[in-house]
C-alpha cells in the first residue's frame, strides 16, 4: 500500500523552505529542482500505473452488463460538475469583485519580473530527459480501455495476470517515490519565497483569499450537497483524506495522491473494479478546482484591467472557458498555460495584468485541494448510484453517526 508521508515531516520541511527562502533567497531559488523532480517522476510513473488500473478496471466491468450505465453515468457526472464549478467562479468573481480597484500597473509586474517570477521553471541539463517521460493521458484513455474491455471478455488471458504485476511494481515505486514529498515541499516553499519574496505577493491578497472563499464554498454547498444524496458526511469523509490533502497541498501534485486514493476508497467500500476506472477518468475530466479557478481568474483579470463585464462577456468567458479548461488534465502548470491563452483569446486583459497571476500559481492549493476531494467524491457517488458501495465498510471507516 502506497502511503503518503506523515503531517509532522512535511510541516517542518515546508517551515524550513520558508526561512531558507527568506535568509538566503539567491539559494532558495535553485531548489525548485526538489520539487520538479519530483512531479515529474510521479509523471513518469503514473503513465503505465494509470494504463494498468483502466485496463484491469475496464476488464472487470467488461464482464458486467451494467458496464456501459456505468460509463454513461460517470460522464453525465463530470459534465455536471465541470458546467456548476465554471459557473460558480463566474458568479463568485462577480460577486466578491476581487479585482475591483487593483492597480494593476506595468510596475507591478516589472516587480514580479525583478524578483524572478516569470522566469521558466528550467531543470538542469542533465535532467533533460525527465520531459519526454511525461504521460499523454489522451493515449493512455485511448488505448487502455479498449484492451481492458477485450481482455475482460476473454478472462483467460495471461497479460491480465501480467498486468497486475506490473501495477503492483508500480505502487512499491510511487511509495518510494512518496518518500521524498518532504524534499518536494521544502523545495517548492523554498524557491516561492525566494523568487517573488513575502511582500511582492500582497497586491494579490485579496485574490487568493477570494478564490480560497469560493473553494471552500463550493466543497460545501455543492460537494455537500451531493455527498448528502448519497448519504456521506462530507465533514468524516473530509478528515478520512486528511493525509492524502496534505500531500497534495505540500507537494502541488495531485498525482501523489492517486495511488494513496485508490487503496483509501478501496477500504471505505467502493469496488476495487469501479475505483480503477472512474478515479483515472477523474483526474482527466473531473477537474472542479481547475474549472473554478479559471472562470474566477477570467473575471479577475477583466476587473483588474477596467474591462466592463455584461451577461454578453460573462456567457463568452463561460463558453469558451469550458471548452479550453479541458486541456489542463492534470499536468503541473497546465491550467496556468490554459487560463493565459483564454485571456489572450478573449482579450480580457493585458499581457502584464496576465503576468501577475504567474507568482502566485504555485499558491493555489485549494485549487488542487478541491481537485482531489472531487475525485475521490465522484468514486463514492458512482459506487453508490449503481448499487456496489459496502455500507458497512463506509460507516466502519468514517464511524457511524
Amino acid at each position: 500500500m502506497a502511503r503518503p508521508p506523515s503531517i509532522l515531516p512535511l510541516a517542518a520541511a515546508i517551515a524550513a523552505g520558508l526561512a531558507l527562502g527568506i535568509a538566503a533567497p539567491a539559494a532558495a531559488v535553485t531548489t525548485h529542482v526538489l520539487s520538479e523532480v519530483f512531479i515529474r517522476l510521479l509523471g513518469w510513473i503514473m503513465a503505465p500505473l494509470v494504463f494498468c488500473m483502466l485496463a484491469d478496471g475496464a476488464a472487470a466491468l467488461g464482464r458486467h452488463r451494467d458496464a456501459g450505465r456505468t460509463g454513461l453515468s460517470m460522464l453525465l457526472y463530470f459534465g455536471a460538475m465541470s458546467l456548476l464549478s465554471m459557473l460558480g467562479g463566474l458568479v463568485a468573481g462577480v460577486v466578491l469583485e476581487p479585482g475591483i480597484g487593483m492597480a494593476a500597473s506595468a510596475d507591478g509586474s516589472a516587480a514580479l519580473a525583478r524578483h524572478g517570477s516569470l522566469a521558466p521553471h528550467a531543470l538542469p541539463h542533465w535532467m533533460a530527459w525527465l520531459p519526454a517521460l511525461q504521460p499523454n493521458n489522451l493515449a493512455v484513455l485511448a488505448l487502455a480501455l479498449p484492451f481492458g474491455l477485450v481482455a475482460g471478455l476473454r478472462p483467460g488471458m495471461r497479460l491480465l495476470g501480467w498486468i497486475g504485476a506490473v501495477r503492483g511494481g508500480l505502487l512499491a515505486a510511487t511509495r518510494i517515490v512518496l518518500w521524498l514529498a518532504p524534499a518536494a515541499a521544502f523545495g517548492a516553499m523554498a524557491s516561492a519565497v525566494g523568487r517573488s519574496g513575502l511582500g511582492s505577493l500582497l497586491p494579490l491578497l485579496r485574490f487568493v483569499v477570494a478564490i480560497n472563499l469560493a473553494s471552500i464554498l463550493f466543497v460545501f454547498l455543492v460537494y455537500g450537497g451531493v455527498a448528502r444524496l448519497v448519504r456521506l458526511p462530507l465533514g468524516r469523509f473530509l478528515f478520512f483524506l486528511r493525509n492524502e490533502l496534505v500531500l497534495v497541498a505540500s507537494t502541488g501534485a495531485t498525482l501523489a495522491a492517486l495511488a494513496p486514493l485508490s487503496e483509501r476508497l478501496a477500504r471505505l467500500g467502493c469496488p476495487r473494479r469501479l475505483v480503477d476506472v472512474v478515479l483515472p477518468f477523474s483526474y482527466s475530466l473531473n477537474l472542479s478546482g481547475t474549472y473554478l479557478y479559471i472562470a474566477m481568474a477570467l473575471v479577475f483579470l477583466a476587473e483588474a484591467s477596467d474591462v466592463h463585464l455584461g451577461w454578453h462577456e460573462l456567457a463568452l468567458m463561460f463558453g469558451v472557458g469550458l471548452l479550453s479548461s479541458k486541456g489542463a488534465a492534470g499536468v503541473a502548470g497546465s491550467a496556468l498555460a490554459t487560463l493565459v491563452a483564454t485571456a489572450a483569446l478573449l482579450h480580457v486583459a493585458s499581457a502584464d495584468t496576465v503576468a501577475l497571476l504567474v507568482a502566485i500559481d504555485r499558491t493555489m492549493k485549494c485549487r488542487l485541494l478541491t481537485n482531489v476531494i472531487g475525485h475521490s467524491l465522484a468514486c463514492v457517488v458512482l459506487a453508490a448510484r449503481d448499487g456496489s458501495l459496502d455500507r458497512d465498510a463506509l460507516g466502519r471507516e468514517l464511524g457511524r453517526p
